[in-house]
């Protein structure tokens, strides 16, 4: 398999590079990689290009690479939004690793009435090497965009155009695959929201009822936060893939 690393200025770069800090360590020390080697580098804006070390110095710790020609991947043809609410302590961590690995392309914390934990000074530096780690183990070449926390009011005036589809994470919630599927159809942006632990308010859950959102059960227990994310996004993920590959086989045989 080969290993990604991240270089953000790989757009500027030309032939050559070089890692330091804490992607060199991962290079050498984690990975265990040595000259010679060929790697992926990516800068997390859907440029890729593959490497190969040409020098490890140890003091300090530098990796020279020889880089390939550049690729440029298109943007995922569906945005997957998340907003929720946010889970306690290294459950963040644990939340945004899995759900980049699913495919998330947006992230934004929501304040509810009844939330615990809130975005604090620093977050958003802990969760973007988070993020970058993901990238890297699920070898994705656009890193997730991070958004500033905002309440329920500000994601229930969110977009609301054609190919904006909005699902909440509710118990009670729809949970025929038949009918999530359908509403994944025409789909640009899928906007998913996450409640606390404690669960939405009476008023708040009132309030998305009056808006064009479809609840979605995601099974008879209870879930954590970052459960209810993770298992949320992967039906996402798989059914707008089975939808997508069911339409081109679809328009093949037509």
């Amino acid at each position: 398999m080969t290993h990604w690393l991240y270089l953000p200025e790989l757009a500027s770069t030309g032939t050559a590079a070089v890692l330091e800090d804490t992607e060199a360590a991962h290079a050498v020390r984690a990975r265990r990689l040595r000259e010679g080697d060929v790697v992926c580098v990516f800068d997390g804006a859907g440029r890729t290009a593959a490497a190969r070390i040409s020098e490890v110095i140890k003091r300090p710790l530098k990796v020279h690479l020889a880089l390939e020609a550049q690729q440029h991947w298109a943007l995922p043809e569906v945005r997957i939004h998340l907003t929720s609410a946010l889970p306690k302590g290294d459950r963040q961590t644990t939340m945004l690793d899995m759900v980049t690995q699913l495919g998330m392309t947006d992230f934004t914390p929501v304040n509810f009435e009844r939330s615990v934990s809130r975005a604090g000074t620093g977050s958003q530096d802990r969760w973007r090497r988070v993020l970058i780690e993901s990238c890297k183990q699920s070898q994705r070449p656009w890193m997730p965009l991070v958004h500033s926390s905002i309440d329920l009011a500000e994601w229930i005036s969110g977009p609301s155009d054609d190919g904006v589809v909005n699902l909440v994470a509710h118990k009670e919630g729809e949970s025929r695959s038949a009918v999530i599927e359908e509403s994944l159809v025409e789909a640009k942006q899928v906007r998913l929201l996450v409640g606390p632990e404690g669960g939405l308010s009476e008023s708040e859950f009132a309030r998305l009822h009056q808006t064009q959102t479809t609840m979605v059960s995601l099974g008879e227990g209870v879930l954590r936060v970052e459960a209810a994310a993770v298992a949320l996004t992967a039906l996402v993920t798989q059914t707008l893939a089975h939808s997508r590959i069911g339409s081109r086989l679809d328009k093949g045989s037509a």
